[in-house]
């Protein structure tokens, strides 16, 4: 009887570490994705030089970053050479 106690007690703590680390993933996953939102939006468009907030203007009808305050321009990936070859 002893055995069959022990063999229940086993599949239970087993049982409940798996239920424990699932539900520790979840919770890990979710602050990761929390962090991730939240350094998306304190960077999200802020100027790399100054640090203000940056809007989009249309320069040959390709879209660049310019800062509100130090009036920087800055270009994504490709759009410098789009530029080049539109002129």
């Amino acid at each position: 009887m002893d055995q069959k106690i022990a063999k229940e007690d086993e599949f239970f703590h087993q049982h409940n570490q798996k239920l424990i680390e699932e539900r520790r993933k979840k919770i890990d996953a979710k602050r990761a994705e929390e962090d991730k939102e939240l350094r998306k939006n304190t960077h999200w468009m802020k100027c790399p030089k100054c640090g203000h907030d940056m809007e989009e203007v249309n320069i040959e009808n390709i879209l660049v970053d310019k800062c509100t305050e130090c009036e920087g321009l800055f270009f994504d990936r490709d759009e410098v050479d789009t530029l080049i070859e539109v002129r």
